[in-house]
């Protein structure tokens, strides 16, 4: 990972270090700083502690403390700002400094805490140097519409299939297929594959299709009078200097080439994607990561929503086999979703499972939900009525 990356996820870890369900699941725990095996507690707290622990560690050991001193300046400043939580432009006036002043001042002390634990990360990697290298990425999946990435990088790469003058077309009639990937690392495979066709192919016209055989989901680049090698295209695409094996591997995903009548097919092949798809809508992440570590070794796969304003479009988009749906949450809560989701043609008929530590369970039932599972939820109990439920379906 860059250190500006790494940089930037520091300075909002310190920005909600008091915000458990933010550090709960913080990207900076995918960069490396997660506890260890035996620690205890939890993982928010272990991050918090963390943090504390590099802005005290700013405290000069030979200098009485001095509030307005430049040797306690970083000190102060990530104290007062992330600890007492006060504001810029007040702590410009208790340091009887100029807004921009402290805005370096905050830089820089940002920095200080950011090389701390980068340095930390480093020793860490020299001790354990056999841990797997993740390229700087981690994979975070969830479930895409296969059609909507393509066509956006197709939207990208416009310009640059004018100029070549190559021929694209897209077969629309399988776009609600979808895939259980990571959308950053698919987008970056598919643009690899786009740009090696225009730099190192006579390829002139793409034809692309989607399909679903059995478990598997299927990218298909039909290249009508292209005369290239194919084995050479395969070759140099798997030797690119991004590991892209890496990510084919991680996600599941395998390219194969052969002749086609026309000239040469290309396959994009995502392995076993035939698991049932759960909408998940809560505007709690560890609430989410629950259900995904209860569901893991599943034959369902979980789409997590949570911005509740955006139910009724993703219900509509991802067509799930089931929702589960939270009461509390800001902006909308759950009995206005479900109001939403039995009113429209297209989601009234998809089962919804009220999940709440509030509400009746017979008033959930007389608004138009199937079941309602009070929290916290059990596993077996969850299991078993999404047995009941989607198997019936």
């Amino acid at each position: 990972m860059d250190f500006d990356i790494f940089e930037n996820l520091v300075k909002d870890a310190l920005s909600n270090m008091f915000d458990y369900a933010a550090l709960e699941t913080h990207p900076l725990m995918d960069a490396g700083i997660k506890p260890p095996p035996d620690h205890k507690g939890s993982r928010g707290d272990y991050l918090k502690n963390i943090l504390l622990e590099c802005i005290n560690s700013l405290k000069p050991r030979d200098i009485d403390f001095d509030f307005f001193s430049i040797e306690w300046r970083s000190y102060v400043i990530l104290s007062q700002r992330y600890i007492e939580n006060v504001n810029s432009p007040e702590l410009a006036k208790k340091l009887l400094l100029g807004e921009r002043q402290i805005r370096r001042s905050q830089k820089k002390a940002i920095r200080a805490v950011a090389i701390i634990l980068w340095d930390r990360l480093q020793a860490q990697r020299e001790t354990f140097p056999d841990e797997p290298e993740t390229n700087g990425f981690v994979i975070n999946r969830e479930v895409i519409n296969l059609y909507q990435v393509v066509q956006s990088i197709i939207d990208l790469f416009q310009n640059n299939f004018e100029r070549e003058s190559v021929i694209v077309d897209f077969d629309q009639s399988q776009d609600t297929l979808t895939v259980n990937s990571d959308r950053i690392i698919l987008r970056q495979i598919i643009i690899r594959i786009f740009n090696l066709l225009l730099q190192k192919t006579d390829c002139r016209h793409i034809q692309l299709s989607m399909d679903q055989q059995g478990e598997d989901v299927n990218l298909l680049l039909n290249l009508p009078g292209a005369t290239f090698e194919m084995d050479e295209f395969l070759l140099l695409l798997h030797s690119e200097e991004n590991k892209i094996n890496q990510w084919l591997n991680e996600l599941n995903i395998q390219l194969e080439g052969m002749r086609s009548p026309q000239g040469f097919l290309l396959m994009v092949r995502f392995i076993g994607q035939e698991k049932k798809l759960i909408l998940v809508v809560d505007d709690q992440e560890p609430a989410l990561k629950m259900y995904e570590r209860y569901l893991s070794k599943t034959n369902y796969k979980i789409y997590g929503l949570s911005k509740a304003t955006k139910v009724l479009y993703k219900a509509i988009e991802l067509k799930p086999a089931l929702i589960l749906l939270d009461i509390m949450m800001p902006k909308l809560d759950g009995w206005e979703i479900l109001q939403s989701l039995r009113l429209n043609e297209k989601t009234k008929h998809i089962p919804i499972i009220i999940c709440s530590a509030w509400g009746e369970p017979e008033l959930a039932k007389s608004l138009g939900a199937n079941y309602f599972l009070r929290k916290p939820i059990v596993q077996k109990e969850l299991l078993d009525i999404l047995e009941n439920f989607i198997e019936e379906k």
